[in-house]
């Protein structure tokens, strides 16, 4: 005899968005620290303008890929999946601020910002959960 249908466990998913939420704001503040010691390097040293578009890609590629890696330590499960989850928050978060504030159309540029917001969540996700536990 079959049981019948049940509700879908909704701990289960206020588990899983509390740790992405909590995986991505651990993420943009980390790109935010970054992106401010890059600034106080670019004002003390003498940087050439074409270096702001590598130290911005690489202070969010660091920042997604953290938050990849806490949102996949949190669940220990799924982690490409998880990964490219945090990289989707962050880089909708980046696109409606950058559409805010500069109003510009949408162009190739986003499509390549999202691959490369992508594929660092998803690094972090695959670093988190092949992250051996310390056996107590």
């Amino acid at each position: 005899m079959r049981k019948p249908a049940s509700a879908p466990d909704t701990r289960n998913v206020v588990k899983f968005s509390r740790s992405l939420a909590v995986s991505v704001a651990a993420g943009v503040v980390l790109t935010f620290l970054i992106l401010c010691a890059f600034a106080a390097l670019m004002s003390v040293r003498d940087l050439p303008h074409s270096a702001v578009v590598p130290m911005s890609i690489l202070a969010v590629s660091v920042g997604t890929i953290l938050s990849g890696y806490c949102c996949a330590r949190i669940l220990r499960e799924r982690g490409l999946l998880w990964g490219l989850g945090c990289g989707t928050v962050i880089f909708f978060l980046a696109f409606f601020c950058e559409l805010m504030l500069l109003g510009q159309p949408v162009g190739i540029l986003a499509l390549y910002k999202y691959i490369i917001y992508a594929a660092s969540g998803m690094i972090g996700g695959v670093l988190g959960v092949n992250k051996k536990r310390k056996v107590r």
